[in-house]
């Protein structure tokens, strides 16, 4: 009887002593750290899925599997990498990361700037649209947002601009 009981003792030492070695491997490497930021960006990716939706009239939706992937509602129900995108398609899914990741750094406190610069060359009429109308609708809610930019068709649409101009002797506001 004591040698069973001294095997049945062995055999739950030896299945804690498993689950504890398989937990000190998980955090010594970097699973722990990769689960932990797959979390992370998954939730970034839903947070700025919102901000798609609104930027693109519902077109896009942002998710995260591994990668980012991007699903275009009104032509293909099916996901596909977010390398695929197009310069303009790329941009607003960058400003839609951008402005989450914003949020999500300040957490229950309120980020007053954002800067953007340049990326707007790559927006065709329509999309500038949309992203100045994002941009303004920023500003109502209280967060300055500075957009440095070489589109005059950008800066033509803000509401205030600073404009640098070069010269000989420097730069002049």
């Amino acid at each position: 009887a004591a040698v069973r009981k001294l095997m049945f003792s062995a055999e739950e030492l030896e299945a804690r002593h498993a689950v504890l070695h398989s937990l000190e491997q998980s955090l010594r490497s970097n699973q722990f750290e990769a689960y932990v930021l797959g979390h992370a960006l998954a939730d970034l990716a839903v947070n700025a899925s919102v901000i798609i939706n609104e930027l693109t009239d519902g077109r896009y939706e942002l998710d995260y599997d591994g990668e980012f992937y991007v699903r275009d509602t009104w032509m293909d129900p099916h996901r596909r990498s977010v390398k695929t995108l197009s310069g303009g398609e790329s941009f607003i899914v960058s400003l839609a990361l951008a402005l989450a990741l914003a949020d999500s750094v300040a957490g229950q406190r309120s980020l007053g700037a954002l800067f953007l610069d340049e990326g707007f060359g790559t927006l065709d009429p329509e999309a500038l649209d949309s992203v100045t109308e994002v941009l303004t609708n920023l500003t109502s809610s209280g967060r300055m947002v500075g957009v440095i930019t070489h589109v005059t068709s950008l800066t033509e649409r803000l509401p205030a601009r600073l404009v640098v101009e070069k010269g000989r002797t420097g730069s002049r506001l």
